[in-house]
């Protein structure tokens, strides 16, 4: 999930009777509830696709699960030594939990088992940056709290970061992101008598457990419509919980399309995706250490090749994010040129 939702589940967590057990209880479950994204930032020293094979593994999995409790309570125990260590620890272990839990349910996928094992595993049921949850956790905090300038520069920077997100993906969207700052606005400026926390968390819990159940029903649909499918994903719509977008692997080929229910219709395009087979120039753009990232990552991998001066031009991608070419890479693809093995034969 993006970092808003972590922060605000650490957020409403704090803003429970959780928050009042010891000293720094706040920042235990503040910071816990992001701290496995401490792995990011490889992202910003330039390190693109080993952070993609480094992302959602060492810090996520199930031993940073029981590591970063035991430091983050430390850490925050020697900031404030009259803070009762049992309840940080405590407190920094459900807010860490809560971080791959929630990272788990979108199509970006998890790896539970790391450092020990690599697999991937995903629930596919919440869209990676979820408005109705940054709706129900963001009222659910602001709601009773006194509008100062650190709130409003909050809530200012939050919808600034957000719409630039959204923007450089999908541009109508944005209507909804200003709908989202809006009513979160109204919520801060409401003189509400409570805290709406506890409410916040029991109900974003209940949405969860609701799209889990969909995406269960619907994945039961598709491959009950769609006869030999060997592995599908149906991911879900930011907006829209009826709306599944469709990546089924049949035979020797992807295919993708939408599932709806309101007609409870899956709707397939006709063109059909070459799943990457076990070819040599397959093997030599795979083994490439400089993509070892990407392809670590890649769930339902395909390919093209192409001619280039230096060899062959092979352009990867992964059919969650790419069903169609996207020349020299982008989100979900990359690109690598390889001695042309045929040429390599001749020489040798």
């Amino acid at each position: 999930m993006d970092p808003l939702t972590h922060t605000l589940v650490g957020a409403n967590l704090a803003s429970t009777r959780l928050g009042e057990k010891t000293r720094l209880a706040a920042a235990a479950l503040v910071i816990g509830a992001n701290l496995p994204d401490v792995d990011a930032i490889l992202y910003f020293i330039g390190h693109d696709d080993f952070a993609l094979e480094f992302r959602r593994g060492w810090t996520h999995g199930v031993l940073a699960i029981f590591v970063l409790p035991l430091i983050l309570a430390a850490v925050l125990k020697l900031i404030d030594r009259r803070a009762d260590l049992r309840w940080l620890l405590f407190l920094s272990s459900i807010a860490i939990l809560t971080h791959p839990t929630l990272d788990w349910l979108n199509n970006y996928g998890m790896r539970w088992l790391m450092p020990f094992r690599g697999t991937w595993f995903y629930g596919d049921s919440v869209y990676i940056m979820d408005p109705f949850l940054w709706l129900v956790l963001g009222c659910g905090w602001l709601a009773g709290r006194r509008p100062t300038p650190w709130l409003i520069g909050g809530w200012i920077f939050f919808t600034a970061a957000i719409s630039w997100v959204v923007a450089r993906r999908n541009l109508q969207y944005l209507i909804v992101v200003a709908v989202v700052a809006l009513i979160l606005l109204a919520a801060l400026l409401w003189r509400a008598k409570r805290s709406f926390a506890a409410t916040a968390l029991i109900v974003a819990s209940i949405y969860i457990g609701a799209r889990l159940a969909i995406h269960a029903a619907t994945a039961m649909e598709i491959r009950r419509t769609l006869p030999g499918v060997e592995r599908v994903m149906a991911a879900p719509h930011p907006i829209d919980p009826l709306r599944w977008d469709v990546v089924a692997e049949v035979g020797d080929a992807y295919r993708y399309g939408r599932f709806t229910w309101l007609d409870r219709t899956l709707r397939l395009n006709d063109h059909r995706i070459p799943v990457a087979k076990e070819t040599p120039v397959w093997a030599a753009a795979r083994d490439e250490p400089s993509i070892r990232g990407f392809i670590t990552w890649a769930r339902f991998p395909w390919y093209e090749t192409f001619p280039d001066p230096r060899g062959i031009r092979v352009e990867i991608h992964d059919a969650r994010y790419a069903v169609r070419r996207r020349p020299g890479g982008g989100f979900g693809g990359v690109t690598v040129v390889i001695p042309d093995p045929a040429t390599r034969q001749q020489r040798r």
